[in-house]
């Protein structure tokens, strides 16, 4: 799913902003399905007066970004791909009667107000169709069209774009940062079955519940492991987080039953006691992700979690939408 798309190019970037933060990953494809990492950064976001609305005002991203391209060792990525956090971007499922895409995108703005609280006239959204559970005897489920739909408001990704543009930054697309990162996470390959992908993030975290290579559930939650964590509270909060997420799927979901729960994120720098405690407390088998292993990429920086997001974007196959 993206708001934005574009066709391919030789290196390929991801260019994260969140919180406090800013992050611009490189990579070039190698022989085969491997990459290589050709630049790696991670600066300081100053907010300024605007506080946490980090996309409403368009001098402040220009000053940020022109911090950011003094760092850049050389000219931008032929294509860079970049992410709107996701306390910015509204995600939901909807179901909507069967049609093809193109009817759905179409209809989909008369059922807009239904599920965003932002007037349609003041959003740039977009549909994607997923799969869901069910044979082809469930006559319920055959009559409907099963969707993930994200929406964003006008101004924050003009904003951005102009922002970037005044830089000689042409973004090629834009999209929700969840959607990144479940790319990041699940690999190369083309996951069965339920699953469960939980980011354990700097400033927020993301837990998000799957069928096959498609995001149905996705819930953010406000546990951050920026620093260390010696009471075990955050690790606690993220795991019954993460378990209310996986109660709630069942109820999104006929059948749904994890086959794997997969951790990521700057958590694990963090806490040895994460996977431990997630481990405890559900009953499907526990995984940490590194994802630069996870997708063959030479080069890795020092610090290999945290980056999820990023490198989900510069990751982005030319085909997505």
């Amino acid at each position: 799913m993206a708001l934005l798309g574009g066709k391919e190019g030789k290196t390929r970037a991801g260019l994260f902003i969140f919180g406090g933060m800013m992050q611009y990953v490189v990579l070039s494809r190698q022989s085969g399905k491997t990459y290589r990492l050709e630049e790696c950064i991670d600066a300081p976001y100053d907010t300024g007066a605007m506080g946490g609305e980090i996309f409403s005002n368009q001098e402040v991203i220009e000053d940020n970004l022109k911090v950011l391209k003094k760092q850049v060792g050389r000219k931008w990525a032929d294509r860079v791909y970049a992410a709107i956090q996701s306390k910015d971007v509204l995600l939901r499922t909807v179901e909507l009667p069967q049609m093809d895409l193109a009817d759905v995108k179409e209809s989909f703005r008369f059922e807009f107000d239904k599920f965003f609280p932002i007037p349609v006239d003041e959003a740039i959204y977009d549909v994607a169709l997923v799969d869901r559970p069910g044979g082809e005897d469930d006559v319920v489920a055959s009559a409907l069209t099963q969707c993930i739909a994200s929406a964003v408001r006008v101004a924050t990704v003009e904003n951005l774009m102009m922002a970037a543009f005044k830089h000689g930054l042409k973004l090629s697309g834009i999209e929700p940062s969840p959607v990144a990162m479940l790319r990041c996470l699940m690999g190369p390959g083309f996951p069965s079955g339920f699953n469960v992908y939980a980011l354990a993030g700097l400033v927020s975290s993301v837990i998000i519940a799957s069928y096959r290579d498609n995001g149905i559930v996705y819930r953010n939650t406000t546990q951050a492991f920026a620093a260390d964590d010696p009471s075990g509270r955050n690790v606690a909060n993220f795991t019954r987080d993460l378990q209310a997420t996986i109660k709630f799927a069942t109820t999104q979901m006929r059948g749904f039953v994890a086959d794997k729960v997969y951790i990521g994120g700057y958590g694990l720098t963090h806490s040895q006691s994460l996977k431990a405690s997630v481990e405890d407390m559900v009953n499907s088998p526990v995984e940490t992700v590194n994802p630069w292993e996870l997708w063959t990429i030479g080069n890795q920086p020092k610090q290999t979690y945290g980056w999820e997001a990023a490198l989900g974007l510069a990751l982005r196959p030319s085909e997505v939408r």
